[in-house]
């Protein structure tokens, strides 16, 4: 018999226990959602669902509903399990694309089953997504989100296309997390507010979620050079074997004098091929500071979601908003 999908997690973070019932409800709307595959499709699916993680992203619409007034109606959790879906289909390319064969410990669908299956179990979470989207009675969720994708997936091809290439620079590295993560922060937060009956906080709430995806995904990024591996439930220094050029990467690279920028360069190339040379230059990536850099900037991405947060209305739930930027920025796991 196949395991139960979706959220909640037992990776939920102590910050997300006051949400832990309304995730019982998106997991069951995700559950009802994918009720229709079939059961070979239906292991697959389970397997994705096992490497979710932390599920921020449906929590994040739930919190969105309720600083809305709104709590989470079956419109709310219905959003919220398609935002899941989005995420756990991304994940599922994501692995094809990086030949990864462990995510939080867990067995990756294409170590399982292929890269080709994976793919289509991919695009089936996709499809029942935007299914889902279009049977709800307001179709703000099935027009929005599928823009939401596109931004996704465009992330993830410019960071395709740039990999192993030294010349990104922060700019560019800042518009690649923006589309592959922070796009869907936003929008989780986003259709919180429309569902939860106040598509006017929907702006103000979605910067708040852009801010938040960029301080996650550096934090992400900086953890993948110096994390603890049983903590992150993945190898580390994926990236740079990857040819990935994040945020303390390019910081380093762009502090070295002009007499060391040679030898910084072919220390980066050499780390793409050879862990040793790897494990040599997240060494000098302490030392030099430039984690500490990367620190920085998640804490200031998650100082501007914090100033988002001023104008909303007081309560449990924007509390719950303020100590998710603290949790995201501070995070070691």
């Amino acid at each position: 018999m196949a395991r139960a999908l979706g959220p909640p997690s037992p990776n939920l973070p102590a910050v997300l226990e006051p949400v832990a019932g309304d995730l019982e409800r998106v997991g069951q709307r995700y559950r009802e959602i994918l009720g229709d595959v079939s059961w070979r499709t239906r292991e697959m699916a389970a397997q994705a669902a096992r490497f979710g993680g932390k599920r921020l992203r449906p929590s994040l619409t739930c919190i969105a509903a309720r600083v809305a007034g709104g709590g989470v109606t079956a419109e709310v959790a219905t959003a919220a399990a398609i935002v899941e879906l989005i995420h756990t289909a991304t994940l599922v390319h994501d692995d094809v694309l990086d030949g990864a064969a462990v995510r939080r410990r867990v067995a990756t669908v294409n170590a399982r089953w292929g890269d080709g299956l994976a793919v289509l179990v991919g695009d089936v979470l996709f499809s029942k997504a935007y299914h889902a989207a279009a049977r709800l009675e307001d179709r703000f969720a099935s027009r929005y989100l599928s823009e939401v994708v596109g931004e996704i997936l465009e992330g993830e091809i410019h960071q395709d296309v740039v990999s192993r290439s030294t010349s990104v620079g922060e700019d560019e590295y800042r518009a690649i997390i923006r589309g592959k993560t922070a796009a869907l922060y936003e929008a989780a937060l986003v259709v919180g507010a429309h569902y939860g009956g106040a598509p006017e906080l929907g702006p103000r709430l979605g910067r708040f979620g852009h801010h938040l995806g960029m301080a996650f995904q550096i934090v992400d990024d900086r953890l993948d050079l110096s994390g603890d591996e049983d903590a992150m439930g993945k190898t580390l220094g994926r990236d740079l074997r990857e040819g990935k050029m994040t945020l303390p990467v390019i910081v380093w690279l762009r502090d070295r004098p002009a007499s060391d920028r040679a030898e910084a360069l072919s220390l980066i190339e050499a780390a793409w091929d050879d862990d040793a040379r790897a494990a040599d230059l997240c060494g000098r990536l302490a030392r030099d500071g430039a984690l500490a850099a990367a620190d920085q900037a998640a804490r200031a991405e998650a100082d501007l979601a914090l100033a988002e947060l001023r104008a909303l209305p007081e309560g449990e739930p924007r509390d719950l908003l303020a100590s998710l930027a603290d949790y995201v920025a501070q995070r070691r796991a």
